[in-house]
């Protein structure tokens, strides 16, 4: 016996090991700044050798990693952003920028905030610093860089200085006063235009970087811009204003030059006069000009003539002075005043699209409103002008249509493709438009007017069936693209895609995803591309509709569709180096963070190469799964569960629940734990939490009762598992989902607190609201959006009543905390401060924050923090006892 007392200590040390390392540290506040996301932007070389990612981090001390493929090493550049390597992959440029706290200084001293370049010898690693750089581009060799400085602040209008290094021997070639510079996209041509911010010594240039010779094109007293080089030429096109810099006007020249690289350039001015052009039609510099692929089209813009007034009298000055400032809004406008206004910069840039062959002199005129849309065909033979000016209630009221007009470029004839429309699209090369018409797809050929159904007889549905969004046209599940020579079309149902014949002859379905409820969607993996290549290998993205599970598939011609990878896991980016076959792309977890990984055309063998976060592995973190449920209206949904840090399969935790709309897509999505984003679900893992998110499914006029009719169903299930405290369950959103979190309350008791950001509250008001930010009214939003009203609230009271948070809040149990932002554009701040008075007036437990100077999401990094922190606190007290 003392024996075995001696050695009962140690013994019972040795049994507990295991649940004990179980038990790892929980993320806090002061580790969070470590923690890593992949930047946009990653690069790969040409040849498949390198890569480029920038990597941000919590703390902002952001980097750019640079690494070979076929080593194991990795070269860091601090604040490093926008990777580029030259065409030749011999070197890696990129943007330079400060750090948070250089940038802070300089904004406090009233500094102007600048970025530099850098470039890197990727033979030898040696980098070049350059400061002060805008903009920097590679020529289409990859022996040239540019590197475009600050324009000072005065004189207006002045240009800055451009160099041009040849990278190989780092001699430097200057030029000054450069306003705008384009690198042809064959060999080494430099155009420049040249403002000197005088009217001496304006013009464009053109350099040869290969040859070193430099050789100006145009000149004058006028300001040039809108430089664009044709594809694969040495032709070029650019815009001279009429009037001398410095001065006011807006009326523009259009120039171009023919083999710029030769001896001799031709030089063509188009005269609107001589082809015809009324003088109430002027060039302006807000549509910059653009060749067509086979140099016979130049397109540009036209815009009336803005007639300048006429000198005031002093006393029509006086006048004018005490002129009144009332806004007139009539209840027929299509377009009303704070839509008027919101677009008014916008709409001052609108041009009449236009084409000029030089051959003819021939101006053709696509646009004809300046309101309206319009393109040209990728061939040049038809444009199309987009006209919804005969259906201005459906554009007010969210059932917009369209008439579709073509015009023949050629002869200028013009005539109505289509009367009514929901939306048009047009083939790769131009020869069809397609449409669909709620049911099926159809294709009208340009040449000759026929029109065919192209789907009646196939069998498959290519409605959108899952729509639960109220619709006088129910909308397709989408299109793909087409195959370069138009031969056919890529349309998707649920879950195939099927290449259909443009002129309805046949159609199949080339994927299988139905049998196993995995969606496909073609990929293009050639960047330049503009439609697929039928003979070559066609990618397709993957997505389990019941397992959210991804990966890659691809189609061979002459053989059934290869699945290469699938995991359980977020799959996606999939992109391919422009040279060879090297692909990359991104893989990640709940509790996993985004990697890039290397594999070749089968996606076989993929290498793992980089490795964000490595220390996570020290930290507990949370896992998701999925958790099935039926609503109370029947309908079979998913939602989310994370499970908290350390989970204790013995415990019964407090969950939150998130809601919006469909949330299961974002299963495998990975987030940094950060108090900027106050509704931060790994954070609230980290506090002890289950967080759920669960799928809604609205049916048209009851919002609020479908919301409450999928989460109930949602949290039962959840607790069917013995994982949670059902009394100890709280409610959380943002926008819409801040509505849902402010409806529940006021209809139900299943939560012990709730967290409503942004909240629409009052369902009679809000449908009479603007979205100021863009000056839209919220009625078409309110009746065929995302409130799913379908009518105005006087053809059913009821149903508003009855889905509106403010009419029940005499009845609200649960406690509320509500944030709003004081300039909100997008939900009106009343929609708070009116349900705050009326809770205040019930006698009910609702606190409210308003964020001084916010709109719809909360920008400033104190107020991202404060409410960060207040969630936690109001669940910490009422989920937890805090």
């Amino acid at each position: 016996m003392p024996r075995l007392a001696r050695w009962l200590p140690a013994l019972l040390l040795l049994l507990a090991a295991p649940a004990a390392a179980q038990q790892k540290p929980l993320v806090t506040p002061a580790d969070y700044g470590k923690f890593e996301s992949l930047g946009f932007g990653q690069a790969l070389s040409a040849d498949g050798r390198w890569i480029a990612y920038p990597v941000n981090r919590v703390n902002e001390q952001n980097e750019l990693r640079i690494r070979p493929l076929d080593r194991d090493t990795t070269i860091v550049a601090a604040f490093g952003t926008t990777p580029r390597f030259a065409a030749n992959s011999r070197w890696l440029a990129w943007t330079v920028t400060i750090s948070p706290e250089e940038r802070a200084k300089l904004e406090k001293d009233k500094k102007p905030v600048r970025t530099g370049a850098a470039v890197m010898n990727l033979a030898t690693g040696e980098r070049q610093a350059h400061e002060q750089v805008r903009a920097h581009s590679f020529d289409a060799t990859g022996q040239y860089l540019a590197l475009h400085g600050y324009a000072p602040e005065a004189p207006a209008g002045k240009g800055a200085d451009l160099r041009v290094v040849h990278l190989s021997s780092g001699s430097v070639m200057n030029f000054g006063n450069v306003g705008d510079f384009a690198w042809s996209d064959r060999g080494s041509l430099l155009a420049m235009t040249i403002a000197t911010g005088t009217t001496m010594g304006n013009g464009i240039q053109v350099h040869d970087a290969a040859s070193g010779r430099l050789r100006s094109l145009d000149g004058s007293a006028s300001t040039y811009r809108a430089l664009a080089w044709r594809r694969s030429s040495a032709d070029l096109v650019a815009l001279r204003s009429d009037a001398a810099a410095g001065a006011t006007g807006t009326r523009h020249l259009l120039l171009a030059w023919r083999a710029v690289d030769g001896a001799t350039p031709t030089r063509l001015e188009l005269n609107l006069a001589a082809a015809g052009v009324a003088d109430t039609l002027e060039v302006i510099e807000h549509s910059a000009p653009r060749w067509s692929d086979d140099g016979t089209q130049v397109v540009f813009g036209l815009r009336p003539v803005v007639a300048k007034p006429a000198a005031d009298s002093s006393a029509r000055a006086a006048q004018a002075e005490e002129a009144s400032s009332v806004q007139i809004w009539h209840s027929s406008d299509v377009a009303v005043i704070p839509t008027q206004k919101s677009r008014a910069t916008f709409d001052a840039r609108r041009t009449l699209l236009s084409v000029w062959t030089p051959a003819t002199n021939r101006v053709t005129r696509i646009g004809t409103d300046l309101s309206e849309n319009s393109s040209i065909t990728r061939d040049g033979r038809f444009g199309i002008e987009r006209s919804a000016t005969n259906f201005g209630w459906g554009a007010m009221f969210g059932r917009p249509y369209t008439e579709v007009r073509v015009v023949d470029i050629a002869t200028g004839n013009r005539r109505v493709a289509r009367e009514k429309v929901r939306q048009v699209f047009e083939s790769a090369v131009g020869r069809y438009l397609l449409w669909f018409d709620g049911k099926d797809y159809w294709t009208q050929d340009l040449r000759t007017g026929v029109e065919k159904n192209i789907t009646a007889t196939l069998g498959a549905t290519f409605t959108n069936t899952s729509w639960d969004t109220p619709t006088d046209q129910m909308p397709p599940w989408g299109q793909g693209g087409w195959m370069k020579d138009d031969s056919a079309v890529l349309l998707f149902d649920q879950y195939d895609v099927w290449r259909v014949a443009a002129d309805g002859s046949r159609g199949e379905r080339i994927t299988r995803g139905a049998e196993e409820r995995i969606i496909h969607r073609p990929v293009q993996l050639d960047r330049q591309a503009v439609a697929y290549d039928p003979v070559a290998p066609m990618y397709f993205s993957l997505r389990g509709d019941r397992t959210q599970g991804s990966g890659y598939a691809r189609l061979r011609p002459g053989r059934a569709v290869e699945r290469l990878l699938y995991q359980p896991r977020g799959i996606s980016n999939l992109t391919r180096a422009d040279s060879t076959g090297v692909l990359v792309y991104t893989a990640q977890a709940r509790d996993d963070a985004p990697d890039l990984f290397i594999t070749n055309p089968d996606l076989a063998a993929p290498r793992q190469v980089t490795r964000l976060n490595p220390f996570q592995a020290d930290y507990a973190w949370t896992r998701a799964e999925l958790v099935d449920f039926t609503s109370e209206a029947g309908i079979p949904l998913q939602g989310v569960l994370l499970y908290p840090a350390n989970h204790d399969p013995s415990r019964r935790y407090p969950m939150i629940v998130y809601t919006y709309e469909i949330l299961t897509t974002g299963m495998h999505s990975y987030q940094v734990p950060s108090e900027r984003s106050y509704y931060n679900y790994t954070a609230w893992t980290q506090n002890g939490y289950f967080v759920l998110m669960p799928d809604i499914v609205f049916r048209a006029r009851e919002p609020g009762v479908s919301t409450i009719e999928a989460v109930r169903p949602a949290i039962a299930a959840v607790a069917a598992k013995g994982l949670i405290d059902p009394t100890k369950v709280g409610h959380i959103g943002h926008s819409w989902g801040g509505y849902e979190a402010a409806y529940v309350p006021t209809r139900s008791n299943m939560f012990a607190a709730s967290v409503a950001g942004a909240a629409l509250t009052d369902f009679v008001s809000v449908m009479g609201q603007f979205h100021w930010n863009g000056g839209s009214p919220e009625t078409s939003h309110w009746e065929t959006g995302q409130a799913r009203m379908e009518v105005p609230f006087w053809e059913d009271r009821e149903a508003h009543l009855r889905n509106s948070p403010i009419d029940r809040v005499n009845e609200m149990t649960t406690p509320l905390l509500m944030a709003h932002g004081d300039k909100d554009g997008t939900v009106e701040y009343f929609q708070a401060t009116t349900f705050y008075n009326y809770a205040r007036r019930a006698g009910k437990n609702m606190v409210l924050l308003v964020y001084e100077g916010e709109d719809h999401g909360f920008a400033k990094k104190a107020n991202q923090i404060d409410y960060h922190r207040r969630i936690l606190e109001w669940f910490g007290h009422y989920l937890k006892g805090d």
